[in-house]
């Protein structure tokens, strides 16, 4: 299996004036992501919109990213809450190129935990490519529980778990019983604690736009230099907040438009925040000389 990047940037989505998908801005994004410091991006995840994606969109977006980063890690998003549609988005990704690929707890369903983990096992054993759970019960509805995620770390090309359920004992246990099993950090501000635990990296959104200062944190604690990098964290926890007064992708989105890249308007029902929101999250970036980026 080939090792995956550390600091991975759920990449959104561009867009065209008229709302098509605009795959040269979604390349040059994907290498400016690159040169500031991520090991790779994971397109069409959640920040990507990969709901509001057709299938077709999908498969381009990863073939043409993957082409651009050449050796850099480029994460499919091919898992959905309907198991058999994403063993065919799995194979699309096998077919583009990609690294790796990002399957999410079924949504909506709610199935028990037998049933996630045979949805989990059947996209693994469908596939070559190591598999990356995604835990986000804010958004499916449904924790994975330690059990389950330990029951799919036996699947062989089954590698890792971007964790997003806020509970640090939940990924400790997992770490603790098997450290060979790689966890991404999946929300922002539980990135230095996880890291601290033995967390392998973080699949994030604020990367975007300060992958250089998680990148230098994420070094400072592989040194043992936790205090110093718990100085890089703090201020940084202000700075995701910001980033998520509307949701996700909504503020990150609106974000990267004030900041110069040409991203294009989100798509329904996804929407930016309004001119007080707004406001709010650059008058924080400006508190952090983070509105003076250089657009990709």
């Amino acid at each position: 299996m080939p090792e995956l990047g550390r600091l991975l940037t759920a990449m959104v989505t561009p867009y065209t004036p008229d709302g098509e998908v605009d795959y040269a801005h979604a390349r040059r994004l994907a290498a400016h992501l690159v040169r500031c410091g991520n090991d790779g991006v994971v397109v069409v995840g959640t920040t990507g919109e990969s709901p509001l994606l057709t299938d077709e969109e999908k498969y381009r977006l990863w073939a043409e990213i993957k082409q651009e980063l050449g050796d850099k890690t480029v994460v499919a998003g091919s898992g959905t809450n309907d198991t058999r549609h994403s063993i065919h988005l799995t194979h699309e990704a096998e077919r583009a190129g990609a690294d790796a690929i990002l399957a999410v707890v079924p949504y909506y369903l709610k199935p028990p935990q037998e049933g996630i983990y045979q949805h989990f096992r059947a996209i693994a054993e469908s596939t070559r490519l190591p598999v990356i759970l995604y835990n986000v019960p804010g958004r499916t509805g449904t924790n994975m529980t330690v059990d389950t995620v330990l029951r799919c770390a036996e699947i062989p090309n089954i590698v890792g778990d971007k964790e997003a359920n806020g509970d640090l004992a939940h990924s400790a246990a997992i770490i603790e019983a098997r450290p060979d099993f790689k966890i991404w950090s999946g929300n922002d501000n539980d990135n230095f604690p996880l890291w601290c635990l033995g967390a392998w990296g973080a699949v994030s959104v604020t990367s975007h736009i300060v992958a250089s200062q998680q990148k230098k944190m994420l070094e400072l604690v592989l040194e043992g230099k936790v205090a110093e990098a718990a100085a890089i964290h703090r201020p940084l926890c202000r700075v995701t907040d910001a980033c998520f007064l509307n949701g996700s992708p909504s503020t990150i989105r609106y974000v990267l438009r004030q900041l110069g890249f040409e991203i294009g308007m989100p798509r329904l029902p996804v929407v930016e925040p309004d001119e007080a929101v707004g406001q709010k999250v650059m008058a924080e970036l400006r508190r952090h000389r983070l509105d003076a980026l250089v657009s990709a």
